[in-house]
């Protein structure tokens, strides 16, 4: 368990603490930013007031050497060495931190050559994600990088397998070329080219096959006198696949930043990616390519690069559409600056979120969230609202759409200062502590404006999970009591929790399964022998919840479910779960000196008669990254990450 102080430092090692000095010169401007100012607390009050909820209106650049003068004026409120350490962290805490939330399973068959087969876990049901092994029903498709001592400089592989059962193999296996940019160069100058490359993710729409890749590469710059500096841009591939043997590339795209998402809607791919490294410690205004959000060799205009008033950090997020067809086209493309890495579509809006660290300078009391919403017009993102709400998200699930509304879950650091030369808990004047936690929960109508608030869900409790259904939320905390704890959605003005479940351990994602049944992965609370578990709730009274069957997974210590929803494997129809972990142990190593660790795939039959029964445990001999599990036609195959060879797949009859 984690105390008030441990937690706060973990958050302040997070923190971006670097804001933006609104105006550059004085005169004329300075008049502005007063009653610019008002203006807000204007909105504060009247927006949200105590509840510290607030909508505001989408702002733009008003010139490159705006968004020039933003990045310098962090230089002037931060050690440069506190800007790298920060921007450093919040890397780490980037790309698709997802667990819990309105997770859809689907079974689907394409065509006569396809057989009946489960999709990867997706969000929303009709928007596809992307993955990194997938199938079609006819294919698996998986992307692979070699691993040598030098696998960072290897060009990642696609394989491609007929899935056959015990005769699958692969048909063909091709690696991506070194993209080049509009002038036909694979850098930027002759002293920079490519160094690493990063596998991302696939997605099949028809028979185009998209693969997005993550590269990386040092330019030297003349403004830091002979040293490097890293780019990130990452790739997206188009390829004919009609002729799966003799697949042909459409086009290939470099859009700044390291990869995000990749969504699709009707047969518009949505691609997300984040520039967290802004080089402002070696930037001149001319090098606008630095500084600019950038996409296949062309500058965004201002009138599509968002400039909030309360931005962030030396970073920006982006997002570009592309439309699907033989001829791949750009449809449009936004970005925003500042760090948003919480990505969440539904068939009508895009939205991305980011947390706004409390300024300990200004002795704010608490993080806030900020959430942008873009409308979807056949890819053309039509920038709509934003709002800004107490407290941070535990992750992207946190935020569901539900018709005209959206919910919203968050926890609530509550920060208190010391006053005195030196305050009673030994903190030096001026320093700032937590005092308490909250989980609060909220209701906005379509124009982000708040109907409801219910705050005090739990007390000094830190969020695991979120599942917002249509008229109930659940939350998993964990700190003291552990609890589930049910919140009634049906009257959006007047919010209240109804039960709470109290238990050992938590669950880190939870799915409905139907029957009035919630299905909770997560772990024990036993800190010397952690264990996997897998939960069975029964939600048909949501004022007396209990649970209805549990079981310890005893040779799984850990899974990728906590942050990875795509590796948990739903089968509706059938009733069946199943995911992947590993546990640490010499004795599955001839050599004990070695970290031995054991990959184990599990399956789970769950139903109301029957309650939680295992179907299948099989253990995964390589790889230890993760794995995915997939069915098609009766078959049922565990791939781990990174390895596509059939010898490394565990194939086994569906139970």
């Amino acid at each position: 368990m984690v105390n008030g102080t441990e937690r706060l430092v973990g958050l302040r090692m997070r923190e971006v603490t670097l804001r933006r000095g609104r105006w550059r010169k004085p005169a004329l401007i300075v008049s502005g930013c007063v009653w610019i100012v008002l203006a807000v607390v204007v909105c504060r009050i009247f927006l949200g007031g105590t509840d510290g909820c607030y909508t505001n209106s989408i702002t733009h650049a008003e010139s490159y050497q705006q968004i020039y003068q933003y990045y310098m004026e962090l230089l002037e409120k931060q050690d440069k060495n506190v800007l790298k350490d920060s921007d450093a962290m919040n890397a780490k805490m980037g790309g698709e931190n997802t667990s819990g939330g309105n997770v859809q399973y689907a079974t689907a068959s394409v065509d006569s050559n396809a057989q009946t087969y489960v999709s990867i876990n997706q969000r929303e049901t009709g928007v596809g994600e992307a993955d990194a092994i997938i199938t079609d029903g006819k294919y698996i498709y998986e992307m692979v990088q070699k691993e040598t001592e030098n696998s960072w400089g290897d060009l990642p592989c696609i394989h491609i397998l007929k899935p056959e059962g015990k005769q699958t193999k692969e048909i063909l296996k091709f690696q991506l070329p070194v993209p080049k940019d509009e002038n036909g160069s694979t850098g930027l100058s002759s002293n920079a080219k490519w160094l690493a490359y990063r596998t991302a993710a696939l997605y099949v729409y028809q028979d185009i096959l998209v693969v997005a890749e993550e590269l990386h590469r040092s330019v030297v710059a003349e403004e830091l006198q002979g040293t490097l500096e890293w780019d990130v841009k990452t790739a997206v591939y188009f390829y004919d696949i009609s002729d799966i043997r003799h697949p042909k590339e459409l086009r290939h795209v470099l859009q700044n930043g390291s990869y995000n998402t990749l969504r699709e809607y009707q047969g518009v791919l949505y691609l997300v990616t984040q520039r967290w490294n802004v080089p402002v410690t070696a930037m001149k205004e001319k090098n606008k390519e630095r500084y600019v959000p950038w996409l296949d060799g062309e500058l965004l205009g201002t009138d599509n690069i968002i400039l909030p008033e309360d931005a962030q950090g030396n970073a920006y997020t982006m997002v570009s559409t592309w439309k699907l067809q033989k001829n791949v086209k750009k449809i449009g493309a936004k970005a925003v600056i500042g760090l948003y890495p919480g990505v969440y579509m539904t068939e009508n809006n895009l939205y991305l979120s980011t947390t706004l660290y409390a300024d300990i300078a200004k002795q704010e009391k608490n993080d806030h969230s900020r959430i942008l919403r873009f409308k979807l017009d056949g890819g053309k993102l039509v920038e709509n609202k934003t709002v800004v709400m107490p407290g941070s998200f535990a992750n992207s699930f946190a935020i569901q759409e539900r018709k005209d509304k959206l919910y919203v879950v968050t926890q609530i650091i509550h920060y208190a200062y010391e006053q005195d030369a030196k305050g009673e808990a030994g903190y030096e004047s001026g320093q700032n502590y937590v005092s308490n936690t909250e989980i609060c929960a909220y209701v906005f109508d379509d124009a982000l404006e708040m109907i409801s608030k219910c705050g005090n869900i739990a007390e000094n409790e830190d969020v695991k999970a979120v599942r917002l259904l249509e008229d109930v939320g659940y939350v998993v905390s964990y700190e003291q009591t552990d609890p589930l704890i049910s919140i009634d959605f049906s009257d959006p003005k007047k919010l209240k929790v109804m039960d709470e479940l109290k238990m050992p351990g938590f669950s880190t994602y939870l799915h409905p399964v139907g029957d009035n049944l919630l299905l909770g992965i997560g772990t024990t609370d036993d800190a010397q022998n952690e264990h996997i578990k897998i939960a069975l709730y029964d939600i048909s009274d949501n004022e007396n919840l209990r649970i209805f069957d549990e079981k310890l997974i005893e040779d799984m210590e850990n899974s990728s479910v906590e942050y990875d929803y795509k590796g948990v494997f739903i089968d509706g129809d059938n009733s069946i779960v199943g995911f992947g972990g590993m546990t640490y142990d010499e004795k599955y190593l001839d050599d004990p000196e070695k970290k031995a660790y054991r990959n184990t795939y599990v399956l789970y039959r769950y139903s109301r008669d029957g309650k939680l029964e295992q179907v299948g445990d099989y253990a995964v001999e390589t790889g230890s990254s993760g794995m995915v599990g997939m069915r098609i036609g009766s078959w049922f195959y565990i791939i781990p990450y990174g390895h596509a060879d059939v010898s490394d797949m565990v194939i086994v009859p569906y139970p």
